[in-house]
C-alpha cells in the first residue's frame, strides 16, 4: 500500500553514524513533500535537537520528540498531545535517586530542550561514549548552573528524564538502582537507546502510542504508515506502525520483530525502502 505518512527515529536510522545528514535521506524528503506524504521525526531527542533541516523542511509538518513523550505542530511549536513526566514525578525520581547522584547524570528533556546541571556536563567525556555521540551531547545539552529541582520547576513541560551513567566499577550497580528507582512508580516505564542510559516516560508514552494518535488526528488509516528504527524505544512504533522497517543496523529484537529489513544508516537505508516502494 502506498504510505501516507512515514515516520522515523533519528539518531542510528535516519541519521548518518556520525549524526550527518544523508544526501540521498534528504532527497528523499523532497520527494515526500512533492507527493504530499508527511514525514514525522520520531525519536528520542528533544525536539530543538532534531537538525534545523529536517524540522524545518516542507515535508515536516508534526514532529514526536522525547520518546512520545509530546506531539507537536512543526511550525508554531504547539503541544498537541501531552503525555509528558511532569514536574512532580521529575522531582520524586530526582529525590529517588539522590545518592546515585555522584556516578551518574541526571537530564531533564523539557520545553524542547535538554537541560543539565554542571555535574552532568562534565560527565559527558567520562561516559565512554563514541565520539560522534559524545560531541552530539555536548551541542545538544543546555547547561543550567542552578540546582535541579528549579529547573524542573521552571519547566513549562517537564516531557521525560534521562539517566546516564559512566564507564568503569559499580557501573553496573548504578545501573540496577537507577533503573529500580523508576520501577517504584508504575506509572513510569524507562527505554533506551544506548547502553549506558535510560529513558524514563510516562507509562503511557511510546513512539508508538504517539504514532497512532497522530494517524487519528489526521484521518490515515494505520495500514498507511511507515516507519524506520533501529533501538528499543523504537519497537512500539514498528509494531503500530502498518509498514515497521528496521534499518540493516538495528538491535536483534527490532530487526526480529520488523515487517521488513532495510539497508543499514550508513547505506542511507530509509531512502533505499521508500525508492523501492514508491517506484
Amino acid at each position: 500500500m502506498r504510505p501516507r505518512i512515514v515516520f522515523a527515529d533519528m539518531d542510528d536510522t535516519f541519521l548518518a553514524p556520525d549524526k550527518t545528514l544523508l544526501p540521498r535521506n534528504m532527497a528523499m524528503l523532497d520527494r515526500l513533500a512533492e507527493e504530499g506524504i508527511e514525514f514525522v521525526p520520531c525519536t528520542g531527542r528533544a525536539w530543538h535537537t532534531i537538525p534545523v533541516e529536517v524540522r524545518h523542511h516542507p515535508a515536516t509538518h508534526y514532529g514526536v520528540p522525547s520518546d512520545g513523550a509530546v506531539a507537536i505542530d512543526a511550525t508554531s511549536e504547539e503541544v498537541l498531545l501531552d503525555q509528558s513526566l511532569g514536574a512532580e514525578r521529575a522531582l520524586a525520581l530526582l529525590s529517588r535517586v539522590r545518592g546515585l547522584l555522584g556516578s551518574m547524570a541526571f537530564e531533564v528533556f523539557a520545553d524542547g530542550r535538554v537541560l543539565t546541571d554542571r555535574h552532568g556536563w562534565e560527565l559527558i567525556d567520562r561516559l565512554g561514549l563514541p565520539p560522534a555521540q559524545t560531541a552530539y551531547m555536548h551541542v545538544s545539552r543546555t547547561l543550567c548552573d542552578q540546582p535541579l529541582e528549579q529547573t524542573i520547576r521552571e519547566a513549562r513541560t517537564a516531557e521525560r528524564v534521562g539517566m546516564c551513567w559512566g564507564v568503569g566499577a559499580g557501573v553496573h550497580e548504578v545501573a540496577d538502582a537507577a533503573r529500580a528507582a523508576v520501577e517504584k512508580d508504575p506509572t513510569l516505564r524507562h527505554t533506551g537507546s544506548y547502553g549506558s542510559a535510560i529513558e524514563v516516560i510516562d507509562a503511557r508514552a511510546s513512539k508508538g502510542s504517539a504514532l497512532t494518535w497522530l494517524c487519528e488526528r489526521l484521518g490515515i488509516a494505520r495500514e498507511q504508515s511507515v516507519a524506520f528504527g533501529d533501538s528499543p524505544n523504537d519497537l512500539e512504533m514498528i509494531r503500530a506502525a502498518g509498514d515497521g522497517v528496521a534499518v540493516g543496523n538495528a538491535c536483534e529484537v527490532l530487526l526480529a520483530e520488523a515487517d521488513h529489513v532495510t539497508a543499514t544508516n550508513a547505506e542511507s537505508g530509509f531512502a533505499t525502502y521508500l525508492e523501492g516502494l514508491l517506484g
